[in-house]
Protein backbone atom coordinates (compact mmCIF):
# COMPACT_ATOMS: atom_id res chain seq x y z
CA UNK A 1 0.00 0.00 0.00
CA UNK A 2 1.60 3.30 -1.10
CA UNK A 3 1.83 6.54 0.83
CA UNK A 4 -1.12 8.19 -0.95
CA UNK A 5 -3.40 5.31 -0.04
CA UNK A 6 -2.31 5.55 3.59
CA UNK A 7 -3.16 9.26 3.62
CA UNK A 8 -6.61 8.64 2.15
CA UNK A 9 -7.27 5.83 4.62
CA UNK A 10 -6.12 7.97 7.57
CA UNK A 11 -8.36 10.83 6.45
CA UNK A 12 -11.34 8.49 6.20
CA UNK A 13 -10.73 7.08 9.69
CA UNK A 14 -10.24 10.57 11.15
CA UNK A 15 -13.51 11.76 9.59
CA UNK A 16 -15.31 8.78 11.10
CA UNK A 17 -13.93 9.58 14.54
CA UNK A 18 -14.89 13.26 14.37
CA UNK A 19 -18.39 12.43 13.14
CA UNK A 20 -20.76 11.50 15.97
CA UNK A 21 -21.05 7.80 16.63
CA UNK A 22 -24.38 6.01 16.02
CA UNK A 23 -24.94 5.86 19.79
CA UNK A 24 -24.36 9.60 20.14
CA UNK A 25 -26.76 10.27 17.27
CA UNK A 26 -29.43 8.11 18.85
CA UNK A 27 -28.95 9.79 22.23
CA UNK A 28 -29.06 13.25 20.67
CA UNK A 29 -32.16 12.37 18.68
CA UNK A 30 -33.91 11.00 21.76
CA UNK A 31 -33.17 14.13 23.78
CA UNK A 32 -34.21 16.61 21.08
CA UNK A 33 -37.84 17.60 21.43
CA UNK A 34 -38.61 19.76 18.40
CA UNK A 35 -42.18 20.64 19.32
CA UNK A 36 -43.47 22.47 22.38
CA UNK A 37 -46.68 23.95 23.73
CA UNK A 38 -46.74 26.51 26.53
CA UNK A 39 -49.75 27.06 28.74
CA UNK A 40 -50.13 29.62 31.56
CA UNK A 41 -52.94 29.98 34.02
CA UNK A 42 -53.78 31.42 37.42
CA UNK A 43 -55.54 29.14 39.88
CA UNK A 44 -57.47 30.32 42.96
CA UNK A 45 -55.93 29.28 46.27
CA UNK A 46 -58.18 30.94 48.84
CA UNK A 47 -58.74 27.76 50.88
CA UNK A 48 -55.81 25.70 49.55
CA UNK A 49 -53.14 24.78 52.10
CA UNK A 50 -51.31 22.07 50.14
CA UNK A 51 -50.34 21.24 46.58
CA UNK A 52 -49.07 18.04 44.97
CA UNK A 53 -47.56 17.44 41.53
CA UNK A 54 -47.04 14.00 39.99
CA UNK A 55 -44.96 14.30 36.84
CA UNK A 56 -43.63 11.61 34.51
CA UNK A 57 -40.69 13.34 32.81
CA UNK A 58 -39.58 16.94 33.18
CA UNK A 59 -38.31 19.36 35.83
CA UNK A 60 -40.45 21.08 38.45
CA UNK A 61 -39.65 24.53 39.84
CA UNK A 62 -41.66 26.06 42.68
CA UNK A 63 -41.04 29.45 44.28
CA UNK A 64 -42.84 32.36 45.88
CA UNK A 65 -42.76 35.92 44.66
CA UNK A 66 -46.13 37.56 44.97
CA UNK A 67 -48.71 38.36 47.63
CA UNK A 68 -51.69 37.05 45.68
CA UNK A 69 -53.75 34.29 47.24
CA UNK A 70 -53.51 32.30 44.02
CA UNK A 71 -51.19 29.96 42.16
CA UNK A 72 -49.48 30.82 38.89
CA UNK A 73 -48.94 27.69 36.80
CA UNK A 74 -46.83 27.53 33.67
CA UNK A 75 -46.45 24.24 31.82
CA UNK A 76 -44.26 23.59 28.81
CA UNK A 77 -45.02 20.38 26.97
CA UNK A 78 -42.20 19.05 24.79
CA UNK A 79 -42.37 16.15 22.32
CA UNK A 80 -40.60 14.71 19.29
CA UNK A 81 -43.82 14.65 17.29
CA UNK A 82 -46.35 17.46 17.12
CA UNK A 83 -49.22 15.01 17.46
CA UNK A 84 -47.73 13.76 20.74
CA UNK A 85 -48.28 17.17 22.34
CA UNK A 86 -52.02 16.41 22.27
CA UNK A 87 -51.38 13.09 24.00
CA UNK A 88 -49.70 14.74 27.00
CA UNK A 89 -52.33 15.88 29.48
CA UNK A 90 -51.93 18.13 32.52
CA UNK A 91 -54.82 17.42 34.86
CA UNK A 92 -55.62 19.92 37.63
CA UNK A 93 -57.88 18.51 40.33
CA UNK A 94 -59.30 21.02 42.81
CA UNK A 95 -62.15 18.85 44.10
CA UNK A 96 -60.63 18.64 47.57
CA UNK A 97 -61.49 21.83 49.48
CA UNK A 98 -57.98 22.41 50.84
CA UNK A 99 -55.74 20.60 48.35
CA UNK A 100 -54.73 21.11 44.72
CA UNK A 101 -53.51 18.04 42.82
CA UNK A 102 -51.73 18.32 39.46
CA UNK A 103 -50.94 15.20 37.43
CA UNK A 104 -49.22 14.50 34.12
CA UNK A 105 -50.73 11.73 32.00
CA UNK A 106 -49.60 10.26 28.68
CA UNK A 107 -52.46 8.91 26.60
CA UNK A 108 -49.90 7.11 24.46
CA UNK A 109 -47.55 5.40 26.89
CA UNK A 110 -44.78 5.03 24.30
CA UNK A 111 -44.47 8.68 23.31
CA UNK A 112 -41.20 10.55 23.91
CA UNK A 113 -42.15 13.72 25.71
CA UNK A 114 -42.03 15.71 28.93
CA UNK A 115 -43.67 18.53 30.83
CA UNK A 116 -41.73 21.33 32.51
CA UNK A 117 -43.60 22.83 35.47
CA UNK A 118 -42.99 26.33 36.81
CA UNK A 119 -45.13 27.57 39.69
CA UNK A 120 -45.38 30.66 41.86
CA UNK A 121 -47.34 29.84 45.01
CA UNK A 122 -48.17 31.31 48.42
CA UNK A 123 -45.23 30.68 50.77
CA UNK A 124 -47.42 28.96 53.39
CA UNK A 125 -48.38 25.96 51.21
CA UNK A 126 -47.32 22.41 51.98
CA UNK A 127 -45.70 20.93 48.85
CA UNK A 128 -45.47 17.33 47.63
CA UNK A 129 -43.62 16.51 44.39
CA UNK A 130 -43.08 13.22 42.59
CA UNK A 131 -41.20 12.74 39.31
CA UNK A 132 -41.35 9.09 38.26
CA UNK A 133 -39.02 9.44 35.26
CA UNK A 134 -36.33 12.07 34.67
CA UNK A 135 -36.29 15.66 35.86
CA UNK A 136 -34.89 17.88 38.60
CA UNK A 137 -36.91 19.46 41.40
CA UNK A 138 -36.24 22.96 42.74
CA UNK A 139 -38.16 24.55 45.65
CA UNK A 140 -37.39 27.97 47.07
CA UNK A 141 -38.82 30.10 49.91
CA UNK A 142 -41.60 27.66 50.83
CA UNK A 143 -42.52 27.84 54.53
CA UNK A 144 -44.79 24.80 54.57
CA UNK A 145 -43.78 21.16 54.84
CA UNK A 146 -41.96 19.77 51.78
CA UNK A 147 -41.90 16.20 50.44
CA UNK A 148 -40.03 15.32 47.24
CA UNK A 149 -39.30 12.01 45.46
CA UNK A 150 -37.32 11.98 42.20
CA UNK A 151 -34.67 10.02 40.31
CA UNK A 152 -32.59 13.13 39.66
CA UNK A 153 -31.39 16.25 41.48
CA UNK A 154 -33.24 18.09 44.24
CA UNK A 155 -32.54 21.63 45.47
CA UNK A 156 -34.42 23.13 48.42
CA UNK A 157 -33.68 26.64 49.66
CA UNK A 158 -35.00 28.69 52.61
CA UNK A 159 -37.35 26.14 54.17
CA UNK A 160 -38.93 26.69 57.59
CA UNK A 161 -40.87 23.46 58.12
CA UNK A 162 -39.90 19.76 57.84
CA UNK A 163 -38.28 18.56 54.60
CA UNK A 164 -38.32 14.99 53.30
CA UNK A 165 -36.42 14.38 50.05
CA UNK A 166 -35.52 11.15 48.24
CA UNK A 167 -33.62 10.52 45.03
CA UNK A 168 -33.93 6.92 43.86
CA UNK A 169 -31.02 6.84 41.39
CA UNK A 170 -28.03 9.17 40.85
CA UNK A 171 -29.46 12.51 41.87
CA UNK A 172 -27.81 14.89 44.32
CA UNK A 173 -29.66 16.69 47.10
CA UNK A 174 -28.85 20.25 48.15
CA UNK A 175 -30.52 21.98 51.09
CA UNK A 176 -29.62 25.56 51.98
CA UNK A 177 -30.74 27.91 54.77
CA UNK A 178 -32.87 25.30 56.52
CA UNK A 179 -34.74 26.48 59.61
CA UNK A 180 -36.75 23.25 59.87
CA UNK A 181 -35.74 19.60 60.29
CA UNK A 182 -34.40 17.80 57.21
CA UNK A 183 -34.57 14.10 56.29
CA UNK A 184 -32.90 13.21 52.97
CA UNK A 185 -31.74 10.07 51.19
CA UNK A 186 -30.02 9.39 47.89
CA UNK A 187 -28.88 6.19 46.25
CA UNK A 188 -25.83 7.26 44.21
CA UNK A 189 -25.68 11.00 44.76
CA UNK A 190 -24.08 13.54 47.07
CA UNK A 191 -25.88 15.38 49.86
CA UNK A 192 -25.07 18.98 50.74
CA UNK A 193 -26.44 21.15 53.53
CA UNK A 194 -25.53 24.84 53.91
CA UNK A 195 -26.48 27.19 56.78
CA UNK A 196 -28.42 24.48 58.62
CA UNK A 197 -30.18 25.36 61.89
CA UNK A 198 -32.19 22.28 62.85
CA UNK A 199 -32.03 18.48 62.90
CA UNK A 200 -30.53 16.81 59.83
CA UNK A 201 -30.84 13.15 58.83
CA UNK A 202 -28.95 12.09 55.70
CA UNK A 203 -28.21 8.73 54.12
CA UNK A 204 -26.29 8.09 50.90
CA UNK A 205 -25.27 4.69 49.59
CA UNK A 206 -22.31 5.81 47.45
CA UNK A 207 -22.17 9.60 47.76
CA UNK A 208 -20.52 12.26 49.91
CA UNK A 209 -22.28 14.13 52.70
CA UNK A 210 -21.20 17.71 53.48
CA UNK A 211 -23.20 19.59 56.12
CA UNK A 212 -22.37 23.08 57.42
CA UNK A 213 -24.28 24.34 60.46
CA UNK A 214 -25.10 27.98 61.11
CA UNK A 215 -26.30 27.15 64.61
CA UNK A 216 -26.90 23.80 66.30
CA UNK A 217 -29.90 24.04 68.68
CA UNK A 218 -29.70 21.98 71.85
CA UNK A 219 -32.72 19.90 70.78
CA UNK A 220 -31.23 18.96 67.40
CA UNK A 221 -30.41 15.45 66.24
CA UNK A 222 -27.86 14.88 63.47
CA UNK A 223 -27.55 11.44 61.87
CA UNK A 224 -25.31 11.11 58.79
CA UNK A 225 -24.63 7.74 57.15
CA UNK A 226 -22.87 6.57 53.98
CA UNK A 227 -21.68 3.25 52.66
CA UNK A 228 -18.66 4.37 50.64
CA UNK A 229 -18.67 8.18 50.72
CA UNK A 230 -16.86 10.68 52.91
CA UNK A 231 -18.72 12.68 55.56
CA UNK A 232 -17.85 16.20 56.63
CA UNK A 233 -19.80 18.19 59.19
CA UNK A 234 -18.89 21.79 60.01
CA UNK A 235 -20.01 22.95 63.45
CA UNK A 236 -19.92 26.40 65.09
CA UNK A 237 -17.29 26.99 67.77
CA UNK A 238 -19.98 27.22 70.46
CA UNK A 239 -21.43 23.78 69.67
CA UNK A 240 -22.66 21.66 72.58
CA UNK A 241 -23.32 18.07 71.55
CA UNK A 242 -22.85 14.42 72.33
CA UNK A 243 -21.03 12.94 69.36
CA UNK A 244 -20.50 9.40 68.14
CA UNK A 245 -18.65 8.57 64.95
CA UNK A 246 -17.37 5.40 63.33
CA UNK A 247 -15.76 4.42 60.04
CA UNK A 248 -14.79 0.86 59.22
CA UNK A 249 -12.17 1.46 56.54
CA UNK A 250 -11.60 5.23 56.63
CA UNK A 251 -10.13 7.68 59.16
CA UNK A 252 -11.70 10.19 61.55
CA UNK A 253 -10.42 13.74 62.14
CA UNK A 254 -11.75 16.62 64.25
CA UNK A 255 -10.92 20.33 64.49
CA UNK A 256 -13.13 20.61 67.59
CA UNK A 257 -11.91 19.62 71.03
CA UNK A 258 -13.78 16.49 72.05
CA UNK A 259 -13.89 15.16 75.60
CA UNK A 260 -13.77 11.41 75.15
CA UNK A 261 -15.72 9.05 77.34
CA UNK A 262 -13.34 7.00 79.42
CA UNK A 263 -12.75 3.34 78.72
CA UNK A 264 -10.10 0.81 79.67
CA UNK A 265 -7.73 -0.38 76.96
CA UNK A 266 -4.24 -1.57 76.31
CA UNK A 267 -2.00 0.79 74.35
CA UNK A 268 -1.36 -1.47 71.40
CA UNK A 269 -1.90 -1.35 67.64
CA UNK A 270 -5.54 -2.30 68.03
CA UNK A 271 -6.15 0.65 70.37
CA UNK A 272 -4.39 3.16 68.08
CA UNK A 273 -6.33 1.88 65.07
CA UNK A 274 -9.60 2.21 66.98
CA UNK A 275 -8.70 5.75 68.03
CA UNK A 276 -8.33 6.80 64.38
CA UNK A 277 -11.66 5.28 63.34
CA UNK A 278 -14.19 6.09 66.03
CA UNK A 279 -15.16 8.68 68.61
CA UNK A 280 -17.56 8.70 71.55
CA UNK A 281 -17.52 11.91 73.51
CA UNK A 282 -18.73 15.46 74.02
CA UNK A 283 -18.21 18.81 72.35
CA UNK A 284 -18.78 21.60 74.86
CA UNK A 285 -21.38 20.73 77.48
CA UNK A 286 -23.15 18.22 75.25
CA UNK A 287 -26.85 18.75 74.49
CA UNK A 288 -27.62 18.00 70.86
CA UNK A 289 -26.81 14.53 69.51
CA UNK A 290 -24.59 13.80 66.50
CA UNK A 291 -24.01 10.39 64.91
CA UNK A 292 -21.66 9.83 61.95
CA UNK A 293 -21.17 6.49 60.23
CA UNK A 294 -19.40 5.39 57.06
CA UNK A 295 -18.12 1.99 56.03
CA UNK A 296 -15.52 2.97 53.41
CA UNK A 297 -15.38 6.76 53.77
CA UNK A 298 -13.53 9.26 55.95
CA UNK A 299 -15.17 11.36 58.69
CA UNK A 300 -14.26 15.02 59.26
CA UNK A 301 -15.58 17.22 62.08
CA UNK A 302 -14.65 20.76 61.12
CA UNK A 303 -15.21 24.24 62.52
CA UNK A 304 -17.83 26.14 60.54
CA UNK A 305 -15.53 29.12 60.02
CA UNK A 306 -13.12 26.92 58.00
CA UNK A 307 -15.72 26.00 55.37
Amino acid sequence: MNKAVYIILFSTITSSIITASPLEKITSLFNSYKFEKIDQRELPATSVNSISINNINGPITIKTGWKKNSIFLKTTKRAKKETDLHHIKVIVDSNAPDHLAITTKHINQKLAGLVEYELIVPASLNVTLNISGTGDASIKDIHGAITVVTNDNIMITNNKKPVSARTLKKGTITVANALGPVDVETYQGNISGENIADSFMAHSATGKINIAYKILPSTSTVDLKTTSGNIMIALPTDTNAEIKGHTTHGTLMSDHIITLKSYATQLNSFAWNKFKKEVDGTIGSGEATIALHSIKGNLKIAEAKTI
